[in-house]
């Protein structure tokens, strides 16, 4: 397979990618908050005690920079985790886009080439599958005048194969 030059957008598909965005950052709320109730019970139970609840305003400010590093620390690998979860879903959006594509030239009649995914890419069977059937496509019918009718089986990988491939 050949060697791809790396991708010069950075959201291929920006519906599933910013909705893949939209729950990686709700999860990091999530666990934002249990975060600060755990280390808000935690302070609460270990350092001043139950009765630190009577007094809060003497122990206010230690507990909240505790909270506010919590949320630096977390704020600092949000971005790192965000910009890793896009590059990951590159991997599948991309050769899905492409595919839909490609599909898109072969049904208005516009003759496609054969296709090929980046090197790191997912679902590089689905690539070899299409080619496999435009290859078809474009094969003469048979000498009885009958088309051929594309038959697939199962493979135990739960993949769809073109018969006899």
């Amino acid at each position: 397979m050949t060697t791809k030059a790396n991708r010069k957008t950075f959201f291929v598909d920006r519906t599933v990618q910013g909705m893949l965005l939209v729950k990686a950052t709700g999860y990091w709320l999530l666990s934002l908050f249990v975060v600060g109730a755990m280390t808000f019970l935690g302070w609460v139970f270990v350092t001043p005690g139950l009765d630190a609840l009577v007094e809060i305003r003497a122990h206010l400010p230690s507990l909240i920079a505790m909270l506010v590093m919590a949320l630096l620390s977390t704020l600092i690998v949000l971005p790192v985790i965000l910009i890793d979860l896009v590059r990951q879903t590159n991997r599948f959006a991309g050769p899905i886009h492409r595919l839909q594509r490609v599909m898109q030239e072969a049904v208005a009649g516009t003759p496609v080439e054969p296709i090929h995914f980046r090197d790191h890419d997912y679902w590089q069977e689905l690539a070899t599958t299409f080619n496999q059937l435009i290859e078809q496509r474009e094969t003469p019918s048979r000498p009885d005048g009958e088309s051929e009718i594309l038959e697939f089986e199962t493979i135990d990988s739960g993949r769809f194969v073109p018969t006899g491939v």
